[in-house]
């Protein structure tokens, strides 16, 4: 979000899932490099077992992307790309660390704090503006229904990276251009055009997403 008003919309949204002070959801997502020159293949190889690049993207509840770091070679995993973000990086230095929102606390009396937050999976480094779910949380307490609901909430991200491969083959079956920036520019090019999309669509103010058939 460029200004305080945009980032307060998107903050509303999870304010009404729960999530107070949540300005979005972050992840990593691995493409397929098809024409990784033979220099580059022993850093882009990862897991997967095929050379990727990776980008690591902000998105917000109504599944916008809000931000995308550069590229990165398939090695690198999230607590790495996490550091050199420019996006993380305006997030915890920038005026996004003096917005004020307000919660509720154990007594049940409204407390003020302060800077955005992100919500992640457990990859992710502990910091204060990265929130990701508690790790062996009994289910039925207050930190197991907190996990479970963040880890939720979190699958927007998840779901758009999901929708970007099904839109665009040339992220999902492996980008053939062997010039890394051309790369990084094909990837931008679809999340332009992703938003653009969302801004066409029409948009409903409720907690709940247009599911597969509802009107």
């Amino acid at each position: 979000p460029r200004t305080e008003a945009e980032l307060e919309r998107i903050m509303r949204r999870y304010e009404l899932v729960n999530l107070p002070g949540a300005g979005g959801s972050i992840d990593v997502v691995h493409l397929k490099w098809s024409a990784c020159p033979a220099g580059d293949f022993n850093r882009c190889k990862g897991k997967e077992g095929y050379p990727t690049v990776a980008f690591q993207c902000i998105t917000g509840f109504d599944r916008e992307i809000l931000g995308v770091s550069s590229i990165q070679f398939g090695t690198r995993n999230d607590k790495h790309i996490v550091k050199i973000d420019d996006n993380v990086d305006q997030i915890r230095n920038d005026w996004y660390s003096t917005v004020q929102w307000t919660f509720v606390d154990d007594q049940g009396v409204q407390q003020v704090a302060t800077g955005v937050y992100l919500i992640c999976d457990g990859g992710y480094l502990r910091w204060p503006i990265l929130i990701c779910p508690y790790q062996n949380a009994r289910k039925g307490s207050r930190e197991g229904d907190f996990s479970d609901n963040l880890e939720s909430v979190r699958k927007d991200v998840e779901c758009v990276f999901g929708i970007l491969k099904k839109r665009w083959k040339i992220i999902e079956n492996g980008i053939r251009y062997r010039d890394i920036k051309i790369v990084e520019k094909v990837f931008l090019v679809c999340c332009m055009l992703h938003n653009m999309m969302l801004s066409e669509m029409e948009t409903r103010e409720t907690q709940w997403r247009v599911a597969r058939g509802e009107p």
